[in-house]
């Protein structure tokens, strides 16, 4: 069963605090993982699936405005909360992108994440900040997965050379007219490439950056090409960091 805590947890934080900082928390949380849409009162299915023909509806309202709305869920227990006990609910689970990705394609103007509450109401401007922008999903996981003990840094070198695409984000430099690429400074002082696995996350970092997308091949040769120690991958969290000789020694 689903149990998507970092989206409650972030929404839980948004509710007690809304704020631009902590909507974008939600919103970087919801670019992988699971959530699960609400079915009850769709027909019921048949060794798992629909056939043919089956009336399915997904739970939804209205939001602020009046606009239309669709619900997710992370976890079972949040849609129970909608309906009086003892009613028997329906539900599916769907990937956390995919539950954006239904709201742009039907033109619903919110996504409230557990609407019983704690909740958050991302608009369909959010949405498509996120989506509009290249996403690196399995990057994404892998870092999760690192973060809770479940993969090693290897698994993570393998993704980082399956190029597939990664954010970097550019600040104003101090002469007119030229930016300069995000870095940060490791431990031990020396420089360090810093890239995203999404749009959210690069403005999760910093809000005032701007971001441009290149695949992971072309960062790594950007760090080994432009005096670069390092790369730092998701700095808001998980996060990791390699050295120059950690990508050397694993090519």
């Amino acid at each position: 069963m689903v149990d998507n805590e970092t989206v409650r947890r972030a929404v839980d934080e948004f509710a007690a605090q809304p704020d631009q900082r902590r909507l974008l928390e939600v919103l970087r949380s919801c670019m992988y993982g699971e959530l699960l849409f609400g079915l009850t009162g769709s027909d019921v299915p048949v060794d798992g699936s629909f056939p043919r023909g089956s009336r399915i509806q997904i739970r939804g309202g209205t939001g602020p405005g009046g606009g239309r709305a669709l619900f997710a869920f992370t976890r079972q227990e949040e849609i129970d909360r909608l309906y009086p006990p003892g009613t028997e609910t329906q539900s599916m689970v769907t990937p956390a992108r995919g539950a954006l990705e239904l709201a742009r394609q039907q033109q619903d103007a919110w996504l409230y994440i557990d609407p019983a509450g704690p909740t958050c109401a991302l608009s369909a401007s959010d949405i498509d900040f996120a989506l509009r922008n290249p996403n690196n999903e399995p990057l994404k996981t892998v870092l999760a997965a690192l973060d809770a003990g479940h993969a090693d840094r290897s698994d993570v070198l393998q993704l980082l050379f399956a190029d597939g695409p990664l954010l970097l984000a550019a600040n104003e430099a101090t002469e007119p007219g030229k930016v300069r690429v995000r870095w940060m400074t490791l431990a031990d002082g020396s420089p360090a490439l810093v890239a995203f696995t999404s749009a959210p996350e690069a403005v999760a970092s910093n809000a005032s950056d701007g971001f441009f997308a290149l695949s992971t091949s072309a960062v790594l040769e950007m760090v080994r090409r432009d005096g670069y120690d390092g790369i730092v991958i998701n700095p808001a969290g998980p996060s990791v960091a390699f050295s120059l000789a950690d990508i050397w020694d694993d090519e």
